[in-house]
């Protein structure tokens, strides 16, 4: 891996990078083009998403196949494709997704979040897109990064908006910099294989033990995710300088991010505010399934007086999802059951800087559909549909 450090003031233009091997005795040149900026940042691009929007999430293998020649690209590992079958590949893509605009556009939708559009060549389970393998391609089999381009200037020609899915926790086995090493601080070793233990009270609770701490942030995701180093600053600047790069380079306008409370707490206000300060109106919102409103408003901006201070704006609202619509329309009326559970949860808006900055939502692709959870009783999904659409918070459907 090679830092480059570029002078300033940098212009645009073609670059030719020269590098010597010094033990190899090898030399070889990079041409590399430095591109203008474009313009209409928080215009006609970068506009940002609000609680005016309506989101619509979208898993783009799952949704519809535009473009049957990418549905098996040669050299990647995983060949499956069987729409039959729910752990593999079912074909859709980019194409897809740009073929349905006018149906999306039909039910409302101004905003399109995908699930992971990055390259994921891994062996299985490539279907959901959050084993990056290499930060800079959009996986072929979605039509690669001509088609997610081509897509974006679609979305932004309808006047809607677009939400890539950031991972910064963690990358995929078969990920270049996995496989060669720039570092061997890069990622996060252990004796041997150890599990994030998924309790993210460790990091608020004043009498947690430093172990326990450090198996929740440096622990691994599955065995096949290798857990990123954020507090090394190589690692840092790697992630920070694709974020800005994909929002600059395809017109974003906003990023979701993956298992927020995993990463390290002050790499993601940097990146968080190296974003805004590049693209003041973009939105970001982090996942944050964890156990309380407290807890889930510690990762988002918030009103107590404590040592660490979130800079992110907003949050996909799972306390409201899960001990608020669904109890409110599964269990019967009691003085904390039911629709006393919604009021209880939503009341503790007050904790929140601006909880109109939230995704709310009725499912996602991490939990059951909640046409199942309602018992397939159409009378409470339509309840639920309402309260999505009505309440506070950037409402999200999922496809």
């Amino acid at each position: 891996a090679i830092d480059l450090v570029l002078g300033t003031p940098a212009r645009a233009g073609n670059c030719r990078i020269n590098v010597q091997n010094s033990v190899a005795a090898s030399r070889y040149t990079i041409n590399y083009e430095f591109k203008n900026r474009a313009g209409g940042s928080g215009t006609a691009r970068n506009k940002g998403v609000s609680s005016a929007d309506f989101i619509y999430l979208i898993m783009p293998d799952r949704f519809s196949n535009g473009d049957p020649s990418n549905d098996r690209v040669p050299g990647y590992r995983d060949q499956s494709l069987e729409r039959s079958d729910f752990f593999q590949r079912h074909g859709g893509d980019l194409k897809g997704v740009q073929n349905k605009l006018g149906y999306l556009q039909e039910l409302g939708v101004t905003a399109v979040w995908l699930n992971p559009v990055i390259e994921n060549d891994m062996p299985d389970r490539t279907e959901h897109g959050y084993a990056f393998t290499d930060h800079y391609q959009v996986d072929k089999r979605l039509g690669g990064n001509r088609a997610y381009s081509e897509l974006v200037t679609a979305v932004h020609a309808r006047g809607m908006k677009i939400i890539q899915d950031a991972v910064y926790n963690h990358v995929g086995k078969e990920h270049h910099l996995f496989r060669h090493l720039p570092d061997s601080n890069w990622f996060h070793w252990w004796p041997a294989y150890t599990n994030t233990t998924y309790k993210d009270q460790t990091l608020m609770d004043p009498y947690v033990s430093a172990i326990d701490r450090k198996k929740m942030t440096d622990g691994w995701f599955t065995p096949s995710m290798p857990d990123l180093d954020q507090t090394n600053p190589f690692v840092a600047s790697f992630l920070v300088q694709h974020a800005i790069w994909s929002t600059e380079e395809y017109g974003l306008d906003g990023w979701r991010i993956d298992t927020y409370a995993y990463n390290d707490p002050d790499f993601m206000n940097r990146c968080n505010k190296a974003l805004l300060d590049e693209f003041p109106k973009l939105h970001l919102f982090g996942e944050t399934w964890v156990h309380g409103v407290p807890n889930q408003s510690y990762f988002a901006k918030n009103k107590f007086d404590i040592p660490f201070k979130s800079n992110l704006p907003g949050v996909t609202d799972f306390q409201l999802n899960l001990y608020g619509i669904i109890p409110a329309l599964t269990q019967p009326f009691g003085w904390t059951e039911g629709v006393n559970r919604m009021y209880l949860t939503a009341s503790n808006d007050f904790v929140y800087t601006n909880p109109m900055n939230n995704v709310i939502f009725l499912d996602n692709h991490d939990v059951s559909r909640f046409y199942s959870i309602v018992g397939e009783d159409i009378a409470q999904l339509k309840a639920g549909i309402a309260w999505l659409l009505t309440y506070r918070g950037i409402p999200q459907l999922y496809y």
